[in-house]
Parts: C-alpha cells; structure tokens; sequence
C-alpha cells in the first residue's frame, strides 16, 4: 500500500512538474538568481516558453534558451529584448513576471565587460612571449575587479561602484634565476553604468612601477625611472550584437613622476565571441584586440591581439578560462621600460571570475 502511495505521488509530482504554472515559477526563478534578470515576463502556453526582457545586459540570449529548455515539461524557449507587453495574456497562457532589482552589496559579476585585451585589466592570467628581438619572457597577472554596490539607474538601467586591484610582472626566462624584469602595481575605484547595450566606467587609478634588483645588476645601462601616477579615464562600450562589442575612451594623468611623462592617453577595441558552443555548451572561440596610445608614448600605437578557445559554464557565464595565442607590437607596456619598443607572440591562460 505504502509503494502504490509512493508511486502514485510520484506520478503526481512528475504531472505537477510537466504544467505550465510549474514552468512559469521555475523560469522566472532561474531568471531572477541565475540570470540577474530585473522585471522579465513569462508566458507560458501548452509547454512553449516566451521571455520579454526590457534588457539582458551582459548576459548571452542562448545561455538563458539553454537552461529554461532544460526545465520539465519546456518544448521550445526564445528570448526577446522587448519591455512587458501591453496587452494581457490570451486564455490558457500562464505569466510570471521577476521582481524588479534592487540595490545590492557585494553582487556578483560585473556592469561592464572586462577590456580582455588589456594587458593591464586586472586579472589572474599567465603568458609566455617570443620577442622579435630573439628572447623570451613569462609574463604573469594577479588581480580581480568586483563590485561593492550596485542600485537601479536612470533609463532603465544599473549603477555600481567597484574595485580593481592587481600585479603585472615580466620575467626573463633566458636567465638561469628567471629574474624579475618589472612590476607593475595598480589599484583603482571605478563607477560603471550599463543600459541593454550600452555600458561604460569612470574610473581613477594608481600605477606604479618597478624594475627587478637582478635585472638592475644584470643591465648597469639601464636608467631606473621612478614612474608613478595617476589617472582618470572614461571608456564607453557597446555591443552591436551578442557576439561583437566596440569600446573606446580617453584618461587624463593627474598626478606624475616623472614630471616630464605626458598625460594623456587614448585607448580602444573591438571584442569577438563566437555565438556557436562546443562540447555542450563548455567551449567557445574567441577573439580581441585592443589599441592604446599615450603621449608619454610620443602617440605611437600599442596593438595587443588575442584569440582563442574560452572554456566556460554550460549554463552560465561567471567564471572563464582563455587559452589564446597572442601578439603584441608597440612601446613597451611594463612600467619603467616605457620609452622601449617591443615586439613578441606567445601563448596565455587567463582566468576570470
């Protein structure tokens, strides 16, 4: 008696899973903890699963496909930017609407994508370079950026102050103690904003820099410079698509030492991302490229090129690793050795949180 309970009830859960009422909660409690999704509609009829969402952010339309047609009972799913629409839903359609965001501590990811062809966005990554003048360096970054506070803004968008923190170190493995070139120390407050595609980031940043003792020893012509500023900058981004984003903006050095260092600088970019998944959603192809120029430069160009596989979530985006072959030609871009040109290809791995 009891196991004809048991699969009676059973049954009934499985019945229960399989409706449209069910669907609708499920989907719009995805949406709200996995997605981020702020007052996004669910229509649900017979089964078929329509989104309207006013935005998406960063997120990617077919991520959000993915898990609401992995749910019991879903037999087709699509996302349409749009606001909730205006007339009610016809009989027999079920609706779940998600809250509308509020303001968060400590929230997870970010506004404004990472600039991933920045060799000094702070993240965790390690690269190894074959330069054109024949030697060979091991470059390594460790930092994060994250967000403290973020609230609802004007134009049906988000705030949010942040911090970014990191170390930049290069290293000349043709040396049997693999010395320590240069270190390169940043830290910075950053306000972003973002609106559907649009999002930008005021930000003001300390670098500092400094030159390796084995390097000193090893290379007496050298002339160390005690380089140290910092700097304001603004960076607008838009993504035209899900898979391509331009970005671009200008930065003002504050305060400098040397004095004799120029202060403005120049910096934009383009960013692709394959909108076809591999290996069940795990692998996607990638590609970026991102140009500065500084007048403590002279106003040449730094073009830094990157491609490659990014390994991420099947479900969702949070946590990423690159591995990409890499180039990069222009003034140097490690601290002290700025007055150098340099040239190399090399490979990376690079995290990000």
């Amino acid at each position: 008696m009891l196991l004809l309970l048991w699969f009676s009830g059973g049954s009934a859960g499985a019945a229960a899973a399989a409706s449209d009422e069910y669907i609708a909660g499920y989907a719009a409690g995805l949406l709200e903890h996995e997605f981020h999704l702020s007052e996004a509609v669910v229509q649900v009829e017979q089964g078929r699963v329509t989104v309207f969402a006013a935005r998406l952010a960063a997120e990617d339309p077919a991520k959000i496909v993915a898990a609401l047609q992995a749910i019991r009972g879903v037999v087709h799913a699509e996302v349409r930017t749009a606001p909730r629409p205006q007339a009610a839903p016809g009989p027999g359609v079920v609706e779940a609407v998600t809250p509308r965001s509020e303001s968060k501590f400590l929230p997870r990811g970010l506004l404004v994508d990472p600039l991933h062809a920045d060799l000094r966005w702070p993240h965790f990554g390690a690269s190894y370079h074959s330069l054109s003048s024949g030697g060979r360096e091991f470059a390594s970054a460790f930092g994060e950026s994250f967000a403290v506070y973020r609230d609802a803004a004007p134009f049906q968008g988000e705030w949010e102050l942040g911090i970014q923190a990191g170390v930049f170190g290069v290293f000349d493995t043709e040396k049997r103690s693999i010395d320590l070139i240069n270190a390169d120390y940043t830290f910075g407050i950053v306000a972003s904003y973002r609106a559907d595609k649009l999002s930008g980031f005021v930000r003001i940043r300390h670098q500092s820099s400094h030159l390796g003792d084995e390097f000193l020893l090893n290379n007496p012509q050298v002339v160390r410079i005690n380089l140290s500023y910092e700097e304001i900058d603004l960076k607008l981004s838009y993504d035209l698509t899900t898979w391509l984003r331009l970005y671009g903006g200008a930065g003002m050095i504050v305060r400098k030492e040397p004095s004799t260092v120029g202060r403005e600088t120049t910096q934009g970019g383009v960013e692709l991302k394959s909108p076809w998944l591999f290996l069940g959603g795990k692998i996607r192809p990638v590609a970026y490229a991102d140009f500065q120029t500084h007048a403590r430069t002279n106003w040449s160009v730094g073009q830094s090129i990157m491609a490659g596989l990014q390994f991420e979530n099947a479900r969702i985006g949070d946590r990423k690793l690159q591995v990409l072959g890499e180039y990069y030609s222009g003034p140097r871009p490690d601290g002290q050795l700025f007055t150098q040109r340099v040239e190399w290809i090399g490979m990376g791995i690079h995290l990000w949180f």
